[in-house]
């Protein structure tokens, strides 16, 4: 036994069938609900699949957005640790070198700078007493006035590399941050996208 509908070959078949089916109230009753069920169910899956394709294009829109934002993240970390590899690399009396340095590293030279100018600023102050003594003790007046003038310019430069020290740290500070940042950000999209 055969469960397969049979095939229906000419439109007057289709129409002599739905008439005789319509002639009774129970056949309309049928041929409604079966209307009403099949629109339903095509209506569902058109809905469906107007869904799926949304969500698609949604991702990937995001995921192209996303990724251009990733790109670019990874570039901006990547021209932070330059910057402060160059910022640290560079020693006195030479323009550059090329040793790893990190913000830890950075951060000690800003201080260690700080430490030169009030070592500076000392010398000067001591350069200052020495020419009071010596004026004190009949030297030469225009050789005090040259050492107190040398002394006030030594002072000067000390406090400019004081405050420049200060810039520097507060710079490498928030280089740091912002590498911390950028890297946080980026192993959170790596994650995510490890998990999709």
């Amino acid at each position: 036994m055969s469960h397969a509908a049979p095939v229906i070959e000419t439109e007057d078949e289709y129409t002599a069938i739905e008439r005789a089916v319509l002639e009774t109230p129970r056949g309309r009753w049928f041929l409604q609900e079966f209307g009403q069920r099949n629109r339903a169910a095509d209506t569902g899956e058109v809905i469906g699949a107007i869904e799926r394709l949304y969500d698609l294009a949604r991702e990937t829109r995001a995921d192209a957005r996303f990724g251009f934002l990733y790109h670019e993240m990874q570039e901006m970390r990547r021209a932070l640790g330059a910057a402060c590899e160059t910022m640290a690399a560079i020693k006195p009396g030479s323009r550059r070198n090329d040793h790893d340095t990190g913000t830890e590293e950075l951060a000690a030279i800003a201080e260690a700078a700080n430490r030169a100018a009030g070592d500076i600023a000392h010398a000067a102050g001591r350069l200052q007493e020495i020419s009071e003594a010596l004026r004190g003790s009949g030297a030469d007046t225009d050789l005090c006035d040259e050492i107190e003038m040398h002394a006030s310019g030594i002072f000067m430069a000390s406090a400019y590399q004081e405050m420049t020290g200060k810039r520097i740290g507060a710079i490498i500070d928030a280089l740091g941050q912002m590498e911390a940042h950028i890297t946080r950000s980026i192993a959170l999209w790596e994650e995510e996208a490890g998990r999709s």
